[in-house]
């Protein structure tokens, strides 16, 4: 079970101000964000705890209509998409990861990282960015 927090303000701590307002645009939708106690096991197992520590404590929260809301006209319908598959990603299924890529007709790479790839593998992940940005349209 993902411990997600929705309650319209981040938790209170001494060491920083309290989470002031709900995103702009989405009003009475309240804020989600992870707690911080379930951070580093959910978004980035593979990261130093320093790091993860920071990450929690400064996260912006995001509005949970924005996981179900409609974007408009997917681009990868007329773009061509590349996707980088995190195995370890405990946020978005890896199961879940291969099937938007597929659905897309993606350029489909993998590597063994957690939901953020682009702070564990930098290198990669800018490799990645590089060989998309050089394919023909």
């Amino acid at each position: 079970m993902h411990r997600l927090s929705h309650a319209g303000r981040r938790p209170h701590r001494r060491d920083r101000p309290p989470h002031r307002a709900p995103l702009p645009g989405s009003p009475g939708d309240g804020d989600a964000y992870i707690d911080p106690a379930y951070f580093r096991p959910l978004f980035a197992q593979d990261l130093p705890r320093s790091t993860t520590g920071f990450m929690a404590a400064t996260q912006w929260p995001g509005a949970p209509a924005a996981l179900v809301t409609p974007s408009g006209p997917p681009a990868w319908r007329s773009v061509p998409s590349w996707y980088l598959i995190a195995r370890q990603d405990r946020i978005i299924p890896p199961e879940a990861e291969r099937a938007m890529a597929k659905r897309a007709g993606a350029t489909t790479v993998e590597i063994d990282s957690s939901h953020v790839a682009m702070m564990r593998h930098p290198d990669m992940v800018t490799n990645l960015i590089l060989r998309a940005a050089r394919q023909p349209w």
